[in-house]
């Protein structure tokens, strides 16, 4: 059966099984139709209006070019489409689904409000999905120091699902959360975004995706998303206080507008914690971000980059080649200092790195990371091009995705089977579950913080029953409870 079909056939089904009441919208719709498939709404803000908690709204393919804003919210975003209706629950999520087999493009470039940052999807509800759907040509209007948002998660909700949409060729950023927990982004694009306006075009607050919550929002992931051509980072976490996941992720040319053309922006693939560099308030426990499975190609500045974090991260079985670091770790000395200090705490696990223009890694306290099976520590390994089965052909990383929006097969950076580095299940291409690697880690000092006699486990939480098979932090220390 034809992958789009199938595909279109388990949209259907599911959308179908829930049971909740279908709308529609087309370009070629009207706000005085039923919203019927053969009657359909004009625009999303009087259909959503129709709709009740848990409802699926189906967007028909093609451009809707937007001329106006809804609202203004924090007094300072002009809201393009407000998200109000909440869901009933995690299995019935109120629903913003392109239709299948169709691809709709919301072109938010014709609105230019004066003196307002601009939100495309301001998501104020919980249990919502969106799924399907460029968005395009986000404004930015304020000459001083701002930013856009294609997709906003500010006002504290949870349960929310941004799935398969591409926010791409404007001046914002693809999706930032600053109040939200359990959001799941999930393969999602973030491309060609260039802040020209704002303190003279530096480009610096146009990332691909971002996470900078406080400590009561939690659970939040990025998966399968790619970031690429966005003028500051592809991934940001700067500010982030709880811990947040991002697996099987891509980002190349960060920090540049074109293949071809830098920008003054920060230009890091994935960087990962940080406070700013400054002496904080009060102590507080950083979190341990988890970075797997993902690669850096081309960033401008560090591939996988710490950014001056209170405390360690996990990386596991990451692919880095040709940034300027491949893998900087960087850490600030202590909450109440505001000094660079080589990274600690770190865990550094069956990761690659190729050819850095400035190094292979940089700022790691070696005497105070978990470094195993790393191509660049404990030891130094030679890595050729000739172990990957593609090493020229980049543009591979953003080939059209999957019917179902998965991320395409590819071999670039992809390693052979005859690699010693593929023997020793390196790289991207292995999870780090299946490696078994992690399984001799055992009593490896990791942290000087007092121990409180409880199991974390190594995303930073504290973990009630500890489960055999399984690493977890406990007194400082890593240690794996044998089966």
């Amino acid at each position: 059966m034809n992958k789009r079909i199938f595909a279109a056939m388990m949209f259907l089904l599911a959308v179908n099984v829930a049971g909740a009441k279908k709308w529609y919208m087309a370009t070629n719709g009207s706000d005085s139709n039923n919203g019927d498939i053969d009657s359909p709404f004009a625009t999303l803000p009087y259909a959503q209006k129709k709709m009740s908690a848990g409802d699926t709204l189906m967007i028909r393919g093609g451009k809707y070019k937007i001329t106006e804003y809804t609202n203004v919210q924090e007094n300072i975003y002009a809201v393009i489409f407000d998200i109000t209706k909440s869901g009933k629950s995690k299995d019935k999520p109120t629903c913003f689904f392109g239709y299948p087999g169709e691809r709709p493009e919301f072109d938010l470039s014709a609105v230019k409000p004066e003196g307002y940052r601009v939100s495309g999807f301001y998501v104020h509800a919980n249990y919502v999905h969106l799924r399907n759907f460029d968005v395009t040509g986000i404004q930015v209007t304020i000459k001083e120091h701002t930013q856009s948002e294609n997709v906003s998660v500010r006002r504290g909700n949870h349960d929310i699902t941004i799935e398969h949409l591409a926010l791409h060729d404007g001046m914002g950023i693809g999706v930032y959360i600053t109040k939200g927990s359990n959001v799941l982004v999930l393969n999602c694009d973030a491309y060609n975004n260039y802040d020209s306006v704002s303190e003279g075009g530096k480009g610096g607050n146009s990332d691909g995706f971002g996470s900078h919550c406080d400590d009561r929002f939690t659970g939040n992931v990025f998966r399968g998303c790619r970031a690429w051509c966005n003028s500051d980072d592809g991934f940001d976490l700067i500010s982030q206080r709880t811990p947040v996941v991002i697996d099987h992720c891509w980002a190349l040319y960060s920090g540049y507008r074109t293949f071809a053309t830098s920008t003054p922006g920060d230009g890091n693939g994935f960087k990962a914690g940080g406070y700013g560099k400054k002496a904080q308030s009060a102590a507080f426990d950083a979190p341990r971000h988890v970075i797997k499975n993902c690669i850096a190609y081309n960033n401008k500045s560090n591939g996988f980059y710490a950014n001056h974090h209170l405390g360690g991260n996990d990386w596991m079985n990451n692919t880095a080649y040709q940034n300027k670091y491949e893998y900087s770790m960087v850490n600030q000395v202590t909450w109440d200092v505001g000094e660079d200090v080589d990274g600690y705490d770190h865990m550094l696990v069956n990761n690659i790195a190729v050819k850095g223009k400035k190094g292979l890694y940089t700022a790691i306290d070696k005497s105070r990371c978990t470094l195993v099976n790393n191509t660049f520590l404990p030891q130094n390994m030679t890595v050729n091009l000739s172990d990957f089965e593609n090493s020229t052909d980049y543009k591979q990383l953003i080939a059209p995705r999957n019917p179902d929006g998965s991320l395409p097969e590819i071999t670039f950076l992809k390693l052979k089977a005859t690699s010693k580095l593929y023997a020793l299940q390196m790289g991207c291409q292995f999870d780090y579950e299946d490696t078994g690697h992690g399984t001799s880690i055992e009593n490896v000092a990791v942290s000087k913080r007092p121990s409180d006699n409880a199991y974390y486990n190594l995303q930073g939480q504290k973990i009630m029953h500890p489960k055999p098979g399984t690493i977890y932090i406990y007194g400082g220390k890593k240690v794996y409870i044998k089966k």
